[in-house]
């Protein structure tokens, strides 16, 4: 098992959806996130015994409080012991309620909201369905009355979901963002979708590309009824006369849509001057119940709650975490959804020199077989943008500042020495023209200064024998003392993100550098399952794994396969714990 530690391991998932580091990752559990000087408001329900206790300085407004209460039930709060819950009747006309922000003489022109919402496991509507974030700016003149074509009026933008007929849609509906705003489609506002398109038509996005040249299609998300996710959408109102303003929406800090080159206002008094959270519906056939925790608003990315670290405790020595420094992942290269897509996180608050590679060839002198013989490397950042790309090591202008001992030895191989700021990347590792074959994608961190690897990933495709997904990692420190990480292998809840042929049940398995398995699972439910869980990590499907791991330093060999020999697209993650 020796011979299958090549290196280290590289995760993260497609251009654009990786995770970002936020202000909540400086506040365990939310602890005083209130405090910081970018959040507007902070609400987890704790200090509350009635909801009329919450109109005051943190909210402006509960509307129809009737229909809101705080619920202790557990499972039915995120964080501490208490949520928001919204109850809707059956009725024959529109119902809802609403918690109301005003921001009055503090309006802004760029504002996060990051809210933890659940919907009801027998949610069900047909109709106008408004629920989750709400932002808007300007005064608001009532339903079906458009927002001025000049820019001069108002404009709501409201993340929710309720089913709008797309292929494979089921309660409670695809993501997406219902808008008024100057170039609005119908009377009673659009809905945007993270791919594109629009409903009604036509579609800002896709039938216009020259009014929006930054714009990508991303895979719709579907998310589950009865199961807490974190939301956080960002508007930013553009610069009057230019179309620099954007949209965009996380989920569990995944990126899931990026709506860029708007232009919704023509003046700079139209600012963003209420954003709330909404349940409301017309006509609702059945009871509608969500839940609401952990609401944050703030004027930068926020993120999803970071895991409280435990209480210090007094040592005579310093004590250096460990980090994550070199790491690869081995699988087989394809074409369009099997190309070897590997993503990391630097976190700090300076920049890192980082070399990625991808190699070929040379893996025949290691006994591998169909090896991909031009591979080609792209490097993203958080956005998706395109920021560098090889193809042959020595044609890149920065190639003399690789070291001597890290130059690929054939020359159709490729490598990319970068200075990074913090944040999230993606590389993705194909064939230079199509090609096919085993690669090895590697990831080094240069300076050993500045910012940390936090979390790697790799998506792949995993089949059987020597063509497993094969990943290493390095953990660097200070020796004696450990490091907890979490590995995860990812397979049916990959479709959720468009990726098709995923691996149906991944299996993992943990090996140090002496070659010896310190750690299996093939279900993550049936092992570590309530400390999985409270790392907010906690996979998707059952069926995927996921392993906690008390590690020293040294260099480890994570391996997926497919139990019963099954195969497909797989992700496989290491994350630093606290």
């Amino acid at each position: 098992m020796a011979s299958l530690i090549i290196l280290g391991v590289g995760l993260a998932t497609a251009p654009g959806v990786c995770a970002q580091i936020g202000i909540a990752s400086r506040y365990p559990s939310d602890k005083n996130i209130g405090s910081d000087p970018d959040v507007i408001l902070a609400d987890d329900f704790e200090s509350y015994t009635s909801v009329s206790q919450m109109i005051g300085p943190k909210w402006t407004n509960v509307q129809h409080t009737e229909y809101v209460s705080l619920d202790s039930t557990p499972g039915n709060f995120f964080g501490g012991t208490k949520a928001v819950k919204i109850s809707l009747p059956i009725s024959g006309t529109e119902v809802g309620s609403s918690l109301v922000k005003k921001l009055g003489a503090n309006s802004v022109d760029t504002i996060f909201v990051r809210i933890y919402e659940k919907w009801d496991a027998n949610y069900s509507v047909n109709g106008s369905n408004h629920n989750g974030i709400h932002i808007s700016g300007g005064t608001l003149p009532g339903p079906g009355i458009p927002a001025p074509a000049d820019g001069t009026g108002f404009f709501i933008f409201t993340l929710q979901n309720n089913m709008q007929g797309r292929a494979g849609e089921v309660d409670p509906g695809y993501d997406h963002v219902y808008a008024y705003w100057p170039k609005q489609n119908s009377q009673y506002g659009d809905h945007w979708f993270p791919d594109g398109v629009v409903i009604p038509s036509p579609s800002q996005w896709l039938t216009y590309p020259s009014q929006y040249p930054d714009f990508k299609p991303m895979p719709n998300h579907l998310p589950q009824r009865g199961k807490w996710y974190c939301y956080e959408m960002m508007l930013h109102a553009n610069t009057p006369g230019k179309n620099d303003g954007e949209l965009k929406w996380w989920v569990d800090g995944k990126l899931i849509a990026d709506l860029p080159d708007l232009n919704i206002r023509s003046i700079s008094s139209l600012k963003i001057d209420e954003p709330a959270v909404v349940l409301g519906a017309n006509n609702p056939t059945t009871p509608l119940t969500k839940w609401y925790d952990n609401v944050v608003m703030a004027t930068q990315y926020i993120g999803p709650m970071a895991t409280a670290s435990p209480s210090p405790t007094p040592t005579p020595t310093p004590v250096t975490n460990q980090t994550l420094a070199n790491i690869s992942t081995r699988g087989v290269v394809q074409t369009g959804d099997g190309v070897l897509i590997g993503g990391f996180i630097l976190k700090g608050n300076a920049s890192n020199e980082v070399l990625m590679r991808g190699l070929g060839p040379s893996l025949s002198a290691f006994g591998v077989a169909n090896v991909l013989s031009n591979p080609l490397i792209e490097l993203h950042d958080s956005t998706g943008a395109l920021i560098g790309s090889n193809d042959g090591w020595k044609r890149d202008f920065n190639h003399n500042a690789i070291p001597v001992t890290l130059q690929p030895s054939n020359d159709s191989e490729c490598a990319l020495d970068r200075t990074l700021s913090p944040g999230s990347y993606t590389v993705i590792l194909k064939g230079a023209q199509g090609q096919t074959g085993v690669g090895l994608f590697e990831l080094y961190e240069i300076s050993g200064e500045g910012s940390i690897v936090q979390n790697i990933s790799t998506r792949g495709v995993v089949q059987t024998g020597d063509d497993m997904m094969i990943g290493g990692f390095v953990l660097r420190g200070t020796i004696g003392h450990n490091q907890r990480v979490i590995v995860r292998a990812i397979g049916p809840s990959l479709g959720r993100f468009g990726v098709t042929g995923c691996l149906a049940n991944p299996s993992l398995r943990i090996f140090n550098s002496d070659g010896v398995m310190i750690g299996q699972n093939d279900n993550w439910v049936d092992s570590q399952a309530a400390e999985i869980t409270q790392t907010l990590l906690a996979p998707l499907d059952p069926l995927e794994s996921a392993i906690i791991l008390n590690l020293p330093t040294g260099s480890y060999t994570a391996v997926v396969s497919g139990v019963g020999g099954n195969t497909g697209n797989a992700l496989m993650e290491v994350y630093l714990l606290p």
